[in-house]
């Protein structure tokens, strides 16, 4: 995967069995994963300049998933 050094903007996508609140949906821990995998140069303000969340009801909890859509802004 490249390491992003641009200013990026974050979708967290979410594969839940059972939908969460929406403010019950975190990407603090995903964000900073990605910054420790040199992914993300870092996390400030100037790197991510936006973070959205979405979900998606599936039908088996066993098929859960979150994906991470980096997009650079340009």
């Amino acid at each position: 995967m490249p390491r992003f050094n641009t200013p990026v903007r974050l979708l967290i996508h979410s594969y839940r069995h059972r939908l969460v609140d929406t403010d019950g949906v975190s990407g603090k821990a995903a964000i900073d994963a990605l910054v420790h995998a040199d992914i993300l140069a870092n996390d400030s303000p100037k790197q991510v300049t936006e973070v959205s969340f979405k979900q998606t009801k599936i039908k088996m909890s066993e098929e859960e998933k979150t994906e991470i859509i980096i997009k650079e802004v340009i």
